[in-house]
């Protein structure tokens, strides 16, 4: 039998995550088993399957890998109503129907023509992940379709401004696509294709959408497995699972302190909070889940929340804080109905 010892996952890595979208500044600790998966992710082109209960940062790890990776950020929050032509393009039927409307009373409205399909066409997030600069160049004049664009430039923590534009034409993007299981199975088995060949061809003319420069995007999905995703689609991803490795309350704590310094540490524009608030709040954590029944499971998302809430309500102030904990820790965990008399 074999002794040779499995060679260990790189150092974790803490990362500033700019503030975009609906998503605000934030930090995380970017594990290195994760680091390995993006990695991975990365070279065989396939896309990553992020799997893991609600709030244990399955999200934020595509913002992560963007920055980690120093990629262009672009995401979609798929929903039951996403359809898999929303994923490549847009059809603006109501602006080509009031061009067609003015055009009939004889008024010009702008250069799109309501003959010509295209004009009224905006890309999807695909799209934009797979080739940035010929989703700018879809809508530039005459298009006239309400478009939904990533964030063209990003705020780093040092004040620098990164333009997504460039990442994406020098290194690629990073596309999120969150929450694929609330869509029906018709959705993840339509990308196969597209997946698999990092393109798709447009329904008018000949043009075809292909990486630029060869920098294929990399992909990240998740799931709270609230439905089963198709066997096929499961097979062609890696699959990373995200949860509690260790102890709980060291790997709870681990990940608060990218988020919140130690008040003995030098200010470095993160609030403080003392070792005591982060253990009370951890081990009220875990006694909550000895009632929780079958009612949503509090996790990493709640623990930050309560913290985040303790710091504002009592900036800097242990004492206070400690207070406001005992009062408080209920409403963030407390998921399963009570009763009273």
């Amino acid at each position: 039998m074999s002794t040779e010892t499995i060679p260990a996952h790189p150092e974790d890595k803490k990362l500033y995550l700019p503030a975009t979208g609906t998503w605000s500044a934030s930090h995380y600790l970017l594990d290195g088993k994760s680091q390995d998966a993006i990695a991975l992710a990365q070279a065989s082109g396939r896309p990553l399957l992020v799997r893991g209960l609600p709030g244990t940062g399955k999200s934020d790890l595509a913002r992560a890998a963007a920055e980690y990776l120093e990629r262009a950020f672009v995401y979609e929050v798929v929903t039951a109503r996403t359809e898999p032509q929303d994923l490549l393009w847009r059809f603006d039927v109501i602006a080509r129907l009031a061009d067609a409307q003015a055009q009939g009373a004889g008024i010009k409205t702008g250069k799109a023509d309501p003959t010509n399909t295209k004009h009224y066409v905006s890309p999807g997030v695909l799209w934009w992940a797979i080739n940035w600069a010929s989703a700018e160049n879809q809508l530039l004049p005459p298009c006239n379709a309400n478009a939904q664009r990533p964030d063209k430039a990003l705020k780093l923590s040092n004040g620098e401004t990164i333009v997504q534009q460039e990442r994406a034409e020098n290194k690629g993007c990073v596309l999120l696509l969150d929450e694929i299981d609330k869509a029906d199975s018709e959705l993840p088995n339509s990308l196969l294709e597209v997946l698999a060949n990092t393109g798709f061809r447009l329904p008018w003319g000949d043009e075809e959408i292909k990486a630029h420069n060869n920098h294929k995007p990399v992909i990240i999905i998740t799931t709270n497995e609230d439905r089963e995703l198709p066997p096929a689609f499961v097979r062609r991803c890696l699959v990373l699972n995200i949860g509690v490795e260790g102890d709980f309350t060291t790997w709870i704590k681990e990940r608060a302190r990218v988020h919140f310094r130690k008040p003995i540490e030098t200010n470095d524009g993160r609030p403080s909070l003392s070792e005591d608030i982060l253990n009370k709040a951890a081990r009220y954590l875990q006694e909550s889940e000895k009632n929780k029944g079958d009612s949503p499971k509090a996790g990493l998302a709640e623990y930050l929340d309560l913290l985040r809430g303790l710091h504002h309500l009592a900036p800097d102030d242990d004492v206070e804080q400690q207070k406001w904990l005992e009062r408080v820790h209920q409403f963030a965990y407390q998921k399963h109905v009570t009763t009273t008399r």
